[in-house]
């Protein structure tokens, strides 16, 4: 294999990588954050808290849908593909891409297919409108046909390309936006934003794709595609696991993170629903500003573990989660101090009374951020099953506190219960880690 493909940035220390990436992906999530946080508004104008709910139902049902079948392959390729680069083993790197896509286009197909069967019967239980809500669901899981993202993300993050990544998701968001705008503006419906949704899941699933595949034939790798990628399996027997258990536990995660909203919606009505996204949300875009580092420091962790640069490694993980936590501490405090007034400018009358829930979710987000590193952290150390037993005791301890908390509190009960998740999550993976470091 050549220099290139060994070393993405051969002239660059690990230090000077990492400054470059996490430039990019941080700048490039700040403006996807401001840009979501438009959207938003506009969209909670435009639909009002029910309107809002309506859309966060629709969503979360396709996205646990497509969660739950559709096993992502972007960590494991990584993983593998740069054993493969050290070795200089070309053709074994060509056929880790391989296996990658058609993992993507099987799980895809998967998901869709199954979220359209299950439309029907789902949409009325979740609290969907009768006779539209499996039509609203049909929609969006025709996205889930054309996702090859996960694919993308492992070749661009091996070649040290964040950049390129960086600005295909700026441009998603922007079109969002710009259509929501358009949206808003025309007086348009709940459909008009539905078909936004879609059109930005394909520009996820399709363009980082296409500009992956340009750089794998920039770097002289033209035949990734008509590669044996069932062979893959053969060559690397730890893949299967790994791909299990890296995904398992994001799907315990994100499982938690969207069937709170469907759980909601059996329990209380599609407003409460809306009032609830909006906290999420905007919880979810503070955690997003700690995806850049996630993202940027996997791969090198990756390298310096495999090639047994402890000190380096403990080093790097201690000093990112400290500089998380302040970060997000810096963002969120001025907001929460004055929660009950910026919902007010920002979102309406409509949204009176939301403090409390958006106060509670941020703080999970705060807790969840500090100790993000620590996922990328155990699974370049080869513990992804110590990360799944985490990952599985927080779900439970989730799943134990929801119902009881929303009988007595309601929205902020639900809001609490997330809290309790990411708490007990973050304290599992300190842990898992210190003692695993110890060892």
């Amino acid at each position: 294999m050549s220099n290139d493909s060994e070393d993405p940035q051969p002239g660059r220390s690990l230090r000077s990588r990492l400054s470059r990436n996490l430039s990019w992906t941080f700048a490039s999530q700040l403006f996807i954050s401001i840009a979501a946080v438009v959207t938003l508004f506009i969209t909670a104008r435009a639909l009002g808290p029910a309107g809002l709910g309506i859309l966060a139902l629709v969503e979360s049902f396709v996205r646990i849908v497509d969660l739950i079948l559709r096993l992502e392959p972007w960590q494991a390729v990584i993983r593998y593909a740069i054993q493969a680069q050290h070795r200089g083993d070309t053709a074994a790197f060509l056929r880790l891409i391989k296996l990658s896509v058609l993992i993507d286009a099987a799980g895809g197909v998967l998901a869709g297919v199954v979220c359209m069967i299950l439309a029907p019967f789902v949409a009325p239980l979740i609290g969907l409108p009768e006779g539209r809500g499996e039509e609203y669901i049909w929609l969006m899981a025709a996205g889930l046909f054309f996702s090859f993202r996960p694919t993308a993300i492992a070749v661009l993050r091996i070649f040290d390309r964040f950049d390129r990544l960086a600005w295909v998701d700026i441009i998603s968001a922007l079109v969002r936006l710009l259509l929501t705008v358009v949206a808003w503006l025309a007086g348009l419906g709940i459909w008009a934003f539905l078909v936004i949704l879609l059109v930005q899941s394909l520009m996820d699933g399709l363009l980082a794709f296409a500009v992956a595949l340009q750089e794998l034939r920039k770097r002289g790798h033209h035949g990734a595609l008509a590669a044996q990628g069932l062979a893959a399996l053969r060559e690397n027997p730890g893949f299967l696991r790994f791909l299990w258990n890296s995904n398992f536990n994001v799907i315990l995660r994100q499982s938690a993170n969207r069937f709170d909203v469907l759980a909601l919606g059996v329990m209380m009505s599609p407003a409460a629903v809306g009032i609830y996204q909006l906290g999420k949300r905007v919880m979810n875009r503070l955690t997003k500003l700690a995806g850049p580092l996630r993202q940027t420091v996997y791969p090198e962790l990756a390298r310096l573990w495999d090639k047994g640069k402890i000190h380096k490694f403990n080093r790097l993980v201690l000093i990112f989660s400290g500089s998380m936590l302040l970060l997000q501490l810096v963002i969120a405090v001025p907001f929460m101090l004055n929660m009950e007034s910026v919902i007010a400018l920002l979102f309406g009358p409509a949204f009176a009374g939301a403090g409390p829930v958006m106060n509670i979710l941020l703080t999970s987000a705060i807790i969840f951020a500090s100790g993000v590193v620590l996922n990328p952290a155990l699974l370049a150390m080869g513990k992804d099953r110590m990360l799944v037993r985490v990952t599985m005791l927080s779900t439970l301890l989730f799943a134990l506190s929801f119902v009881p908390f929303v009988h007595l509190w309601g929205v902020k009960g639900a809001a609490a219960s997330n809290l309790i998740f990411n708490l007990s999550w973050t304290i599992g993976c300190m842990l898992a880690f210190r003692r695993t470091r110890r060892g």
